[in-house]
């Protein structure tokens, strides 16, 4: 037999296959050898976990744990039926032997050391691990990197062209001078907020929409601030962001305090959208293209119309779910 065929041989026995791979280089630049064939994949956390599952719901082994489905709803049955996987067990990720990991991330703003804590885990299971970005303005990208690594091009195409979409429309309105302060509010007090720099603030900087909030930030790029120092910037808008009792909307509508401040005088305070992620952020993914569409609409007159078509159509390719307009009317007058 020819020595090169044993030698392939050998190695399909003891392993059960032959054994090819391919190099690439993921999104953050790194080089990665990874399978010819990927038919297994483990996202790393929930911001990674939906932009997956428009293009590769069926190569994901599970999602990762983020507790949340108790309080989801308008998204695929199959997505909130998926196994979940504490992406922090080494044993439990091993035993779903998927071929990659799959993060995403904020690619522009990452250095060595933000990617550690990703690429330890991956080292430690021996798996390779991929990164593609999540910044806000290059998710067209994203999703044709990712359906040439998965061969899902189709579909990511599909994803693509919805999103450069969405940009046209944020491009047409986006020269719409508006000098109003906004204010995000967050957590059980509301005093917990998103300030000017966070990554987690993209869609204002992308809009041109004043971040009423300048604080210094937290790891997590939140801020808490003192009412003192809500009364001082007096924003001219409102928006609650958050699940459950996490959500002060209720604190702002009711507290008398709350009511000296001009956007709840003049009945500018909203409740962001929650279902089944928030359309601001938490996580930051492509749940922030709905946000970036409302907020066109209410600071850029773009027309309401065109700002719910494009919302049903997102839930409809993204959460692979029909949004009824009654149920779009919900989310948005809540």
């Amino acid at each position: 037999m020819n020595p090169l065929r044993l030698f392939f041989l050998t190695i399909f026995i003891i392993t059960g296959s032959v054994i090819f791979g391919r190099n690439i280089t993921d999104m953050a630049g790194r080089k990665v050898e990874i399978p010819d064939h990927i038919e297994k994949i483990v996202p790393f956390d929930n911001k990674t976990n939906m932009l997956l599952f428009p293009i590769a719901e069926s190569k994901m082994t599970a999602k990762a744990w983020a507790g949340e489905n108790a309080d989801m709803r308008l998204i695929a049955k199959s997505y909130l039926d998926m196994q979940e996987v504490d992406i922090q067990n080494a044993e439990e990720v091993l035993k779903l032997n998927p071929d990659i990991l799959i993060v995403g991330t904020f690619v522009s703003k990452n250095t060595v050391n933000d990617l550690s804590r990703y690429t330890k885990f991956a080292k430690k299971i021996n798996k390779p691990l991929i990164v593609v970005d999540l910044e806000l303005m290059n998710l067209d990208s994203t999703y044709l990197f990712l359906g040439e690594l998965l061969d899902e091009k189709i579909n990511a195409a599909i994803c693509a062209d919805y999103i450069r979409g969405v940009y046209d429309e944020v491009i047409r309105y986006k020269d719409k001078k508006t000098t109003q302060r906004v204010y995000i509010a967050n957590g059980k007090g509301g005093l917990r907020t998103t300030p000017e720099g966070s990554s987690h603030a993209q869609i204002f900087e992308i809009l041109g929409i004043s971040n009423a909030v300048k604080a210094s930030m937290d790891t997590k790029g939140f801020s808490e601030i003192s009412l003192e120092q809500l009364m001082a910037v007096n924003p001219d808008y409102i928006f609650c962001m958050g699940k459950g009792n996490l959500n002060p909307y209720n604190e702002v509508k009711e507290n008398r305090i709350w009511k000296i401040l001009q956007a709840v005088k003049n009945d500018r305070f909203y409740n962001i959208p929650s279902h089944p992620f928030i359309w601001f952020d938490m996580p930051p993914s492509i749940n922030r293209l709905c946000g970036l569409m409302w907020f066109c609409g209410i600071f850029k007159d773009c027309p309401s119309e065109t700002v719910r078509e494009k919302i049903k159509e997102f839930y409809r390719i993204f959460y692979k779910y029909e949004l009824s307009d009654e149920e779009y009317i919900s989310l948005t007058e809540a």
